[in-house]
């Protein structure tokens, strides 16, 4: 019988080794991936909250909305409560992926 020696491949200790390391690199960027989508979902339905309520007073302006309307469903599906007097809106309020958007005052910034 002859000996091989020129031995290719890697061990299963090393194997072992490089699985530890990715898990470990795993672990680190997995919190922080899930964290940024968060950021981009709520960014993502604060536009569509804001666009929703510019829709919505903008068909009120024309008249294609009434002053007395409590809802308003936009072009993306977007269903919001809103509040309304002299073609203003003044509350609108939209839940959105089951966060609650609030727009007030100036509309510049929801709250959730």
């Amino acid at each position: 019988m002859k000996k091989r020696l020129n031995k290719k491949g890697f061990t299963l200790i090393e194997l072992i080794v490089v699985i530890a390391i990715l898990a470990i690199l795993a672990a680190i960027l997995i919190p922080s991936l899930t964290n940024y989508i968060k950021k981009a979902n709520y960014a993502k339905n604060s536009a569509n909250a804001r666009s929703t309520y510019t829709e919505a007073q903008l068909k009120m302006a024309v008249g294609d909305l009434a002053d007395t309307a409590t809802s308003y469903t936009g072009e993306g599906g977007v269903t919001c409560s809103m509040e309304a007097s002299n073609k203003t809106i003044t509350v609108f309020d939209c839940t959105i992926d089951t966060v609650h958007y609030t727009l007030e005052g100036n509309f510049a910034s929801p709250t959730n």
